[in-house]
């Protein structure tokens, strides 16, 4: 079983055990599933009695992929290292003892990752990362070192504490979490991003290399064969007709300490977010408005929100606005008094009834699309700043059907998730909305 120089350099540091955390690929056929099976079977191996799980997004993707990997690899000689191969549990006992357990996420069955509340690993490894979800890595990071069983190798060496992961470049969390930080340096010291393309495979042929070039969209080939983590896919039919990124991308943080902030906040499970904009008139009577924070809860705790906002604004809750989805109006069952989520959030933060403007109801999509594109195509000065990757994401992809209404059916999909552009599509309602009226007005428009 001979790796590639890529497969070797991420396998030589898994079994280091010098990083905590190792990310391997950013495009297809660079062998990355073939490393994550075959360095957990050499872990398993290294140390008896020791327990590892390997994580992919859904059961039916395990078993028409990894697992497939898997076996292939086990046929290439390894079958007489492994005692049993449970089909019903998909755990692996090899002739040393060591398991290693197959599980998916199942994310849409199992939202809180209850399934993997008391599992006592080594270590683990989830395939193809970029399609699970964000709470899953820190889950795995809970989980691991929990199993006390294993036995040193014969140098005496413990088993490490360790995650590996694979991946396709993705413009959702792991692009933020991992790739942009390894781009700038600033990834923690015990987690590694190794980078493998097609063209580190010396076993794929050319000729399919130049299939793919001739036959595949410019989108789909620089994003898996080239793997580009940047390049993004151009909306069919886009939410934010009239946004364009050298008019209201900043180059630079935009946050004036200064300034009053104002905030907006959707409600979701996963994540719970809100963005924190400022809206002021210069001196020389411009109207400028800025998105310059966002902030996303993994969990959907109200009080980790309240937490969040504190942390980075404490000393400018005095002064705030809040606003956001409409539906955190509905009493919860779980307060005392039937407080609702944002009596819940102005207690926390401090916040007077005043500084609360929440509207009764959310603008319908179509609505709030066309007050959205006046803004951007209108508005004098509409600065997104580069903190906010997750809204300036969502302004380029999300899409809307043929009604004007935002498609939302996929999770799983990033451009359908627009949980900062609903925070984005709160904020100018509520904040842009006397604006707005007036330049309708203006120019002789009567909404009705």
């Amino acid at each position: 079983m001979k790796l590639t120089a890529k497969q070797t350099k991420a396998y030589r540091s898994a079994l280091s055990g010098e990083k905590q955390f190792i990310l391997f690929g950013g495009a297809i056929r660079g062998g990355k599933t073939y490393w994550l099976l075959l360095t957990f079977i050499s872990l398993c191996s290294k140390f008896p009695k020791s327990r590892w799980v390997i994580i992919r997004e859904s059961l039916p993707t395990l078993k028409r992929t990894t697992l497939v990997t898997f076996k292939e690899i086990i046929n290439q000689g390894l079958a007489p290292h492994i005692e049993s191969f449970n089909q019903d549990t998909f755990t692996v006992t090899f002739t040393n003892k060591s398991e290693l357990i197959f599980m998916p996420e199942s994310y849409d069955q199992d939202k809180d990752l209850n399934r993997f509340r008391g599992l006592e690993i080594n270590g683990g490894g989830i395939d193809e990362i970029n399609e699970c979800h964000e709470q899953m890595l820190y889950k795995l990071f809970e989980r691991s070192g929990t199993w006390l069983h294993a036995q040193p190798d014969v140098e005496g060496n413990t088993a490490p504490i360790i995650i590996l992961a694979t991946c396709n470049p993705a413009q959702n969390w792991i692009k933020d979490v991992v790739y942009d930080k390894w781009k700038s340096d600033t990834l923690p010291k015990s987690w590694q991003y190794i980078p493998s393309k097609i063209t580190d495979n010396p076993h794929i042929p050319l000729e399919y290399i130049e299939s793919l070039r001739e036959n595949l969209p410019p989108y789909e080939f620089q994003k898996f064969v080239e793997g580009d983590w940047d390049v993004a896919e151009k909306a069919v039919n886009p939410f934010f007709l009239a946004y364009e990124p050298v008019k209201h991308e900043s180059e630079s943080e935009l946050f004036d300490p200064l300034k009053p902030i104002l905030i907006s906040l959707d409600f979701n499970l996963q994540p719970f977010c809100g963005i924190v904009c400022q809206y002021f008139i210069d001196d020389k009577g411009i109207h400028r408005f800025r998105v310059v924070d966002e902030i996303s809860v993994v969990d959907g705790s109200i009080p980790k929100m309240i937490d969040a906002i504190k942390l980075r604004y404490g000393a400018h809750l005095a002064s705030c606005f809040l606003t956001g989805d409409a539906m955190g109006n509905r009493g919860d069952l779980s307060q005392r008094d039937n407080a609702n989520y944002y009596e819940q959030i102005a207690r926390g933060l401090g916040l007077k009834d005043r500084q609360m403007v929440v509207p009764r109801a959310n603008p319908t999509h179509e609505n709030s699309r066309a007050e959205c594109n006046f803004v951007l195509q209108n508005f004098p000065d509409f600065k997104i700043s580069p903190n906010c990757k997750g809204v300036r994401r969502d302004v380029r992809s999300v899409e809307c059907d043929a009604a004007g209404s935002i498609i939302k059916k996929n999770r799983k999909i990033i451009s359908q998730q627009a949980d900062m552009a609903d925070c984005l599509r709160y904020a100018i309602n509520t904040f842009l909305g006397e604006w707005y009226a007036k330049e309708l007005k203006r120019i002789g428009y009567n909404r009705k």
